[in-house]
């Protein structure tokens, strides 16, 4: 029988590896036959369908690897087409939060919803949202809701039971409330249910809502309803006979029977539990598994199985700890660069603002100096001299501050922003422009007087030669 068990196992691995391969060549077929049809539509509307479309699919390949989303994001970017390539970078940054690389995935979900928001298309705003809530723990509530709410505008049942689902799960970890949690679970399972037995396209969700069913009957201290759930899902999975589904409800079983001191049972799952944690590259469920084998071992008195769980267990949780360590080094990078990307536009800002402002200036000095040579060259007008006196003050204060906004940038590069030197600098350029208006105004001045007694003199010469006629 040994024999016959060896000779066996070589070809189950080869059967899984052909199943496997085949999946995955069968995965990308289909998105090469999405990406050739996305290159052939050039009509925007139709081009944000075929995405739409490739994203409510299940197992679409999009996930995969990095590849397709940003064979998404250069079509759109080609076709000048802002949802077709937020859809790509939303699905970029969905890849990098499944390999657990959260900074990098917040820069995707940003880019996309910047790009979304400028046609703000419900359809597509609905995906971002979505996408958004999952990466953005803190307001996942608040981003799960808006993409509810527009799942009802659409009349997207699909959506609605996926966001329902999420809401629920918000409820049940975060906030501990596991009746709320409960009410949004059931109505997600109706919803579910309702699209099964209409034939409608619909999310494999049936695992994920039967053992978050069978959690939240288990907190609920309803042991029996609980198990019936986890059973129920046991039986879901291996219609979809997926890894991900399986270790849900390995994980969700085995949680259930270590709690209810049903040691050989909670050893059985968790072990099958453990097993597919091997393949997966999240520690955060490696973690779990052999935390779970060891306090079992623990309690069976197993010294040495206990003691080979728990290195397991620390090496994930260091690990997990070091991967934390990297992604926060990478969230200061990521924020660093955000800052940066601030300071180029607000100093591109203050740029343009001192542009305009010297554009000002200068046409209010031209203005001024126009009034004063109309008034100096004027025969007829006679001028008061306190009016050339102010107008000649206000054009040396204009002056003054159109130099100051020519010479500040090179002033703050020349002196590094030093407030002292820059005054220095500026009282300087003052001691030489006051002396010199001065002499202007003291010239303008006489050159206005002797106007003034021409003027004056012609109009007296006028006034006899009338006199005289009469």
């Amino acid at each position: 029988m040994p024999q016959n068990i060896a000779r066996i196992k070589p070809s189950l691995i080869i059967l899984f590896f052909l199943f496997t391969t085949l999946s995955a060549v069968a995965q990308n077929k289909l998105a090469d036959k999405f990406i050739n049809e996305l290159k052939q539509q050039k009509i925007d509307s139709l081009q944000t369908n075929i995405v739409l479309a490739w994203v409510n699919l299940e197992n679409n390949g999009l996930y995969d690897s990095p590849f397709y989303p940003r064979q998404i994001i250069a079509i759109g970017q080609k076709q000048k087409n802002t949802d077709v390539e937020a859809l790509g970078l939303a699905n970029l940054g969905y890849y990098f939060y499944t390999t657990e690389n959260q900074p990098l995935a917040l820069e995707q979900f940003l880019k996309a919803m910047q790009l979304g928001e400028q046609r703000n298309s419900p359809r597509v705003m609905l995906r971002l949202y979505h996408l958004m809530g999952v990466h953005d723990e803190p307001n996942r509530l608040k981003y799960f809701q808006k993409a509810l709410m527009i799942a009802k505008q659409t009349k997207e049942i699909n959506w609605q039971t996926l966001i329902t689902l999420g809401i629920g799960d918000i409820y049940f970890f975060k906030l501990k409330q596991y009746d709320l949690a409960l009410q949004h679970y059931q109505r997600a399972y109706e919803m579910n249910f309702q699209l099964n037995k209409m034939g409608k396209q619909s999310f494999d969700l049936d695992v994920d809502i039967l053992t978050s069913l069978g959690s939240t009957y288990q907190k609920l201290n309803n042991p029996t309803l609980a198990i019936a759930y986890f059973r129920l899902g046991l039986q879901a999975v291996c219609k979809v006979n997926t890894n991900r589904e399986f270790t849900m409800v390995y994980e969700s079983l085995a949680s259930y029977f270590k709690e209810t001191k049903n040691v050989d049972s909670a050893f059985y799952y968790a072990s099958k539990f453990y097993n597919l944690t091997q393949n997966n590259p999240s520690y955060i469920k490696k973690a779990t598994a052999s935390q779970m084998l060891y306090e079992i071992y623990k309690e069976r008195g197993d010294t040495g199985n206990a003691l080979k769980y728990h290195e397991i267990f620390t090496i994930a949780k260091d690990s997990l700890n070091s991967i934390s360590k990297t992604k926060k080094l990478e969230s200061l990078l990521v924020q660093e660069k955000e800052r940066q990307k601030e300071l180029t536009e607000k100093r591109e800002q203050e740029q343009e603002r001192n542009k305009r402002n010297l554009q000002y200036s200068a046409i209010a000095l031209g203005l001024i100096c126009f009034v004063i040579l109309f008034l100096l060259l004027s025969r007829t007008v006679i001028v008061n001299q306190k009016l050339i006196s102010f107008l000649g003050t206000l054009a040396l204060l204009i002056i003054f501050e159109f130099l100051n906004l020519l010479l500040h940038p090179y002033l703050g590069d020349l002196t590094h922003h030093s407030p002292i030197l820059m005054l220095i600098t500026m009282v300087c350029i003052a001691a030489i422009l006051v002396p010199l208006h001065h002499k202007i105004e003291h010239k303008v001045v006489h050159q206005l007087m002797e106007k003034n007694k021409q003027v004056r003199l012609a109009a007296a010469k006028k006034i006899i030669e009338q006199q005289e006629d009469k």
